[in-house]
């Protein structure tokens, strides 16, 4: 989609903008996650408060090179309209799903720009943005959905993002020996049958995907109020060892692995936590 720029630095970085489920309170701030590799920024979602929290972050829309949405449920793409709002350069490209038939009606009558922005993309295709190739990944939640590969090559690092679903084999296969999983956590085992009927996973179900995808780390996300933290850690932690459950505006590097060899089991990934910032 476009060419590399210059690295500044290595890094590879993921800041996690918003962290919960879809909700009835004005408060949590809902999906979105900032990833940056070298000057490369791209966002993840953008849901409820994401301009806020993405200049808490220390970073302003002009700055993002695109913005990946996993689908078109509010709490993943409700802070679109802000960030497109909010920049003076560029046209800012979002890439995702055809949206269905109530989100153009929307989108039309609210941010016509986010219409006019989309790049409308299939499973399977490859979208280079700047220092990073960028892939869909098939999901199974209650519309169409997306996870998505991110994967910089100048050090062979990957991370996937489920989006929101059901556990699936496509996301284990996306994310086979990938350094870093970030998948949805909605429910915990005890309420598995909603999970089911909504079309999304618990803690536990996570972290198996996690441990038969033999990826370095894991952290939950899109979690819900109803459960404590450490409810949720606990049900993941017995499955995967070292899972995470992170609050917003935590962000996790992902350093080099110096011996690909290790690109097996749980826990290998070189991953460094700085917790939530405090601006």
């Amino acid at each position: 989609m476009t060419e590399p720029k210059t690295h500044l630095n290595s890094d590879f970085r993921v800041t996690f903008l918003g962290t919960a489920c879809a909700t009835l309170s004005p408060f949590p701030c809902t999906s979105a996650c900032l990833i940056e590799v070298g000057e490369t920024k791209i966002m993840v979602d953008a849901g409820i408060g994401a301009l806020r929290q993405l200049r808490r972050a220390g970073v302003v829309p002009d700055m993002l090179d695109a913005v990946l949405l996993t689908h078109w449920h509010l709490d993943h793409f409700a802070g679109l309209r802000d960030l497109i709002n909010a920049r003076s350069a560029t046209p800012l490209p979002v890439l995702g799903p055809e949206p269905g038939r109530s989100a153009q009606l929307l989108l039309r009558a609210t941010c016509p720009a986010a219409l006019k922005s989309l790049h409308a993309v299939a499973v399977g295709e490859s979208i280079r943005i700047q220092d990073v190739e960028t892939e869909p990944v098939d999901t199974v939640h209650r519309i169409t959905s997306f996870g998505w590969k991110l994967h910089e090559s100048a050090h062979n690092r990957r991370l996937v993002i489920s989006g929101d679903t059901r556990p699936a084999q496509t996301v284990i296969d996306a994310a086979k020996g990938a350094d870093l999983l970030i998948h949805e956590a909605t429910y915990l085992r005890h309420h598995s049958s909603r999970a089911i009927s909504r079309h999304h996973s618990t803690a536990a179900e996570a972290a198996t995907l996690a441990l038969e995808s033999e990826v370095g780390g894991l952290v939950l996300t899109h979690t819900s109020s109803r459960y404590a933290i450490h409810r949720i850690l606990t049900e993941a932690a017995a499955v995967f060892p070292g899972a995470l459950v992170v609050s917003p505006l935590t962000a996790i590097s992902i350093g080099r692995l110096l011996n690909e060899s290790k690109r097996v089991g749980h826990g290998w990934a070189n991953l460094m936590v700085q917790p939530a910032l405090t601006v």
